[in-house]
């Protein structure tokens, strides 16, 4: 009997790590660069589906690896898709001239970064929802992350307890 629950356990672990490793990803995070939506410290759990060019929604959360720092991964929200113009200025944010919703920002959002970012087709231009504190596409060297890049979209505030949600 003590066999057959360990063979059981072993099974039940194998499939959460093989679940982990090709379907889901868990995150935790560690800045204030998405506070108001996510707050350093919660962890989330992400889709490693629905990431295809085609399924890239703007507004949606995803997790990816910056270019210019491709060991480290980023969460922030997609702003900007292939081939449109984004316009940061006066604290607001346009894509090919319509002001985008910004509903979900912690605050006004201060002039820095503001200028014109033109998104190459297969990349996507990102930012902070805590847009005042947030290391995002505006001030990096390499602005577009490619499309190869994305490794999850967000879906889901799993812990703290207090802080369940879907994103």
């Amino acid at each position: 009997m003590k066999r057959r629950g360990f063979i059981i356990y072993v099974a039940v672990l194998v499939i959460v790590v093989i679940l982990f490793k090709c379907v889901f990803m868990l995150t935790v995070v560690p800045t204030e660069s998405m506070a108001g939506t996510i707050e350093p410290g919660n962890h989330v759990i992400c889709s490693r589906y629905g990431i295809g060019e085609g399924d890239i929604e703007r507004y949606d959360v995803l997790v990816f690896t910056p270019p210019d720092h491709p060991q480290m991964l980023y969460i922030k929200r997609v702003v900007g898709l292939p081939g449109e113009t984004i316009v940061v200025k006066n604290g607001k944010v346009y894509a090919d001239g319509v002001e985008l919703d910004n509903s979900f920002t912690n605050g006004p959002q201060n002039r820095r970064g503001d200028g014109v970012y033109k998104v190459p087709e297969g990349h996507y231009f990102f930012l902070g929802d805590n847009r005042n504190n947030s290391n995002d596409s505006r001030f990096w060297k390499q602005k577009y992350v490619p499309a190869a890049n994305l490794k999850a979209k967000a879906r889901l505030i799993a812990f703290p307890f207090t802080r369940i949600g879907w994103l």
